[in-house]
């Protein structure tokens, strides 16, 4: 017995060290410098001892193989026919690194990384993960990571493509596909994660993209927390020294992917401009109601100077690039590298390249297929050393599009009944396709106005608990200033006892 009690203490000293000492691929310790890592100190990026201000750029990245490899190849979408520009392992490679020294050139200093790190789940019930490659121009091929050969050609891929972001004098947030419902996405993050824990090119793992579209059963803000804590765990042990976020849509993730319940290093945001000065408002929002340090993962605006200009792009960018700062993100993110083909103008034109002759990169001088569009410059002479200003609430922050053909009112109060501020109030039409919100103002009230009839709702706040229920648009009672208004009264929600 006593010989099998000091087998065990050994096998947990060693499993202990392994959590604590860096290892090489051959299992070999290494000794890492931390302050190489990109870390966060008192809310705010540091890398070298130094203040980090991430502007970064989101990149999408796809694989090539020859079924015996797989290497990393540039998006076949950021070419105006769709097709790959270069197929053999050392063409890809160069192509990246012309990529990566144009996106340095551009004043961009990290990169997101999309496409490579997100397995496919082929089956949830039985939790097969795969990833796809090209063979040239000629068929896709399915890898399924099952093996060790595998994972061990996909993780190679990976790094390739690290060396070369590395190489470009650039960091890298690297999406991964979690599920809350397939377990070996688990073990597929730790793996991915015991791999890559010494790599410094690595800022973060970004582990779920946009759970509001992504993750489609409705889940309650326990089982949410749960299953990232859980996650959580698993980075911290697998990779200690690497930073986790999650990419959540805007202040609508309030009602399951609550930014306070979240047990990540820091939260990346993406808001977009679907009604007007939405993304500024928004960032009003995160300033006083996300506690944890935040940054903006993606934003933009399409802009092809015909329809939309050049110039408002860059104004676009200017002033969100401002708000963030002035409002306390410490870190911005533009989506995307270059423009496509999606069949949607509001996703085609949002690139900072466009697909307009060619420009050759200042450090090798390798030609890159488009040209920079003015947006460039925001990027180029943004400082985040300087002075901030105040952060903008602005005139239609309660209503950004103040439409007058239907209104909801009503107060948001807690268990003792004290109003709460900055909650959220969202309603939607009869058939769930069309939607608005508001946030609760400091007496709790809101005032929710629609451009058509609304029929269902719903309320949370960060830290709080949710409810919903429908409205009968018949009942709306017309006021002085002939909206039709429903009324549903005093809402209660609860304080989460888990959480921020």
């Amino acid at each position: 017995m006593k010989k099998y009690f000091i087998v065990f203490i050994l096998f947990s000293l060693s499993a202990f060290l392994y959590i604590l000492l860096p290892f090489n691929s051959k299992g070999n310790p290494v000794s890492i410098d931390k302050s190489k890592f990109v870390s966060i100190q008192d809310k705010k990026f540091s890398l070298n001892g130094r203040l980090f201000y991430p502007i970064t750029i989101n990149y999408i990245v796809e694989m090539q193989t020859d079924k015996n490899t797989l290497w990393p190849c540039p998006y076949r979408g950021y070419n105006a026919d769709g097709k790959f520009r270069f197929t053999t392992k050392d063409s890809c490679l160069m192509h990246l690194k012309a990529d990566m020294d144009l996106i340095k050139e551009m004043g961009f200093n990290s990169i997101r990384l999309t496409g490579i790190g997100e397995e496919a789940i082929d089956d949830a019930l039985i939790g097969k993960l795969t990833v796809n490659a090209k063979i040239g121009e000629q068929r896709d091929t399915t890898i399924e990571l099952s093996n060790d050969e595998n994972y061990k050609k996909y993780f190679e891929a990976i790094a390739q493509l690290l060396d070369v972001v590395n190489k470009s004098g650039l960091k890298a947030v690297l999406l991964t596909r979690m599920s809350a419902d397939v377990k070996n996405t688990e073990g597929n993050l730790k793996k991915l994660m015991q791999y890559f824990r010494n790599d410094t090119t690595i800022m973060a793992f970004d582990l779920f993209n946009e759970p509001l579209y992504f993750d489609v059963p409705e889940r309650n803000k326990k089982v949410v927390y749960k299953k990232v804590k859980r996650w959580a765990a698993i980075a911290k042990r697998a990779s200690p020294n690497h930073l986790t976020t999650i990419g959540l849509t805007g202040i609508r993730e309030v009602f399951e992917w609550d930014p306070a319940i979240l047990d990540v290093d820091f939260i990346s945001i993406h808001p977009y401009e679907y009604e007007p000065e939405q993304v500024r408002n928004e960032m009003y929002w995160y300033a006083n109601y996300i506690k944890k340090p935040w940054i903006i993962g993606e934003t933009a605006i399409s802009a092809d100077n015909d329809s939309i200009t050049y110039d408002t792009q860059r104004q676009f960018a200017r002033k969100t690039l401002q708000q963030a700062y002035n409002c306390g993100a410490i870190g911005y993110s533009w989506w995307q590298y270059k423009d496509v083909e999606w069949h949607s103008y509001h996703a085609n034109f949002m690139g900072v390249v466009n697909w307009k002759g060619e420009t050759k990169t200042i450090k090798n001088n390798i030609p890159v297929i488009g040209t920079f569009k003015p947006v460039v410059e925001e990027f180029k002479k943004f400082d985040p050393a300087s002075k901030k200003d105040s952060c903008i609430c602005l005139s239609n922050y309660y209503n950004y599009s103040q439409f007058k053909d239907c209104r909801i009112t009503g107060v948001l109060l807690d268990e003792n009944n004290n109003p709460i501020q900055g909650g959220v109030i969202l309603a939607w039409n009869e058939y769930w396709s069309h939607s608005f919100h508001t946030v609760t103002k400091p007496d709790g009230s809101f005032e929710l106005l629609g451009n058509f009839p609304f029929y269902h709702w719903m309320a949370s706040a960060s830290s709080y608990t949710m409810i919903r229920a429908d409205v009968l648009p018949d009942t709306a009672k017309k006021q002085k200033d002939a909206i039709p208004t429903m009324n549903i009264g005093k809402l209660k929600i609860h304080k989460l006892p888990f959480g921020d």
